[in-house]
């Protein structure tokens, strides 16, 4: 369980030290490759230094004030949260985004269409976060009217942690519920039986309100392994578990190195995951505007359709909150079968990743440090102590 809601405030550090000279390349996609071996050591900031960081970098790209503030607001969370691969990894990629007009800075959302407890919004290829937020909203609103609400999203680029957006939405005691095809450039998922990339990890995300602690919240990929934790373990150095990734002759590998060499990532759940990657191809995207990955008429994106339900409307008897809480409960107190050492509940290490980085700061990759701090300079931006 977490409290995806709140956003206690983190202990400020300025960080301070010189920027050692640092040529950003553009690219169109996470690209580590040219990270050195051996040099594996993590920098840690904390969550108010690192925000206000990444918050100077969009600004310098181009994004007004609120929307850059918004964005690395939404970054870090990730971070706090323990989703490193949807966190500030992301910031050299959004730069390059701008520089290549795949993200207009300073777009905002707006309603295209509006029909009962239904809506499409589009983004205006804006960044993701702020479509996201708005269609999140927009749902909640919509479903206190009615009940219920399925809010699409269109012309979007990347959103970043699903979870976000059905915590907002169940924070205000409605069940929040995410679907979104994560086709942003190419396919990476091949289909169950198959080696070919054909869909995207296509993640899903779905937010109830709980008594004591506020939000249980499930959040995951349709691949076994969603494409920006491979990302991170490159970054890192660090192998791929076993069944989740085939290399370019079909055959299984735990080398991260090699995702953009013709690798290709499993679904979860064999079949099961299979079928639910083809559904969120369909569902979101067509709904949203957008049309799947084997359509001439493809374009990049995170289509994604948002719902919301009060659960009021449907039973006025019922404690909802008192329920969940009671189940939660109830799973874990069952005895850890050998190996584990406890039961551990959707979003559970999470939370406890919140309190620990709240608290000790933020570890980053040293790939993910050289890009923000090469993203600094090339930007003009001056960092504490730096002189």
């Amino acid at each position: 369980m977490t409290m995806e809601a709140e956003n206690p405030a983190t202990p400020a550090l300025l960080f301070s030290g010189r920027l050692a000279p640092l040529k950003c390349r553009r690219y169109t996609s996470v690209d580590y490759r040219s990270w050195r071996k051996g040099k594996r050591l993590s920098h840690t900031m904390q969550a108010e230094s690192l925000q206000r960081l990444c918050r100077g970098i969009f600004e310098a790209a181009g994004a007004p004030k609120d929307i850059a503030s918004a964005v690395a607001e939404s970054l870090v969370m990730t971070n706090l949260f323990g989703h490193d691969s949807h966190g500030v990894l992301r910031v050299k990629q959004y730069v390059s985004m701008i520089n290549d007009d795949m993200i207009k800075p300073s777009a905002r959302p707006r309603v295209k269409r509006r029909f009962g407890a239904t809506a499409m919004v589009t983004g205006g290829y804006g960044f993701g976060q702020i479509g996201a937020r708005f269609a999140a909203k927009l749902a909640s609103e919509l479903a206190r009217q009615h009940g219920i609400s399925a809010v699409s999203l269109g012309q979007s680029t990347h959103i970043g942690r699903l979870g976000e957006y059905t915590g907002m939405i169940a924070a205000g005691d409605l069940i929040g519920i995410c679907f979104t095809s994560g086709t942003m450039f190419r396919g990476w998922v091949a289909p169950y039986g198959g080696r070919e990339r054909v869909f995207g990890t296509n993640p899903m995300s779905f937010a109830v309100p709980c008594e004591d602690s506020g939000t249980l919240l499930l959040d995951f990929a349709t691949a076994g392994v969603a494409h920006g934790k491979i990302v991170l373990a490159r970054a890192k150095g660090a192998s791929v578990p076993t069944g989740m990734m085939l290399d370019r002759h079909g055959r299984p590998t735990t080398d991260a190195s090699i995702l953009d060499d013709g690798a290709v990532l499993l679904p979860m759940g064999a079949h099961k995951g299979s079928g639910l990657a083809m559904m969120m191809e369909i569902i979101p995207t067509l709904l949203a505007g957008h049309r799947p990955i084997t359509s001439a008429e493809f374009h990049f994106g995170n289509p994604t359709l948002m719902m919301a339900l009060d659960p009021r409307a449907f039973d006025e008897d019922t404690d909802f909150r008192r329920h969940v809480g009671a189940l939660t409960q109830r799973v874990k107190a069952a005895p850890p079968a050998e190996g584990f050492d406890e039961v551990l509940l959707p979003g559970e290490p999470e939370a406890r990743s919140y309190r620990d980085r709240a608290k000790n700061g933020i570890p980053l990759p040293d790939a993910v440090w050289e890009d923000l701090r090469g993203l600094a300079q090339d930007l003009g931006l001056m960092l504490a102590g730096d002189n």
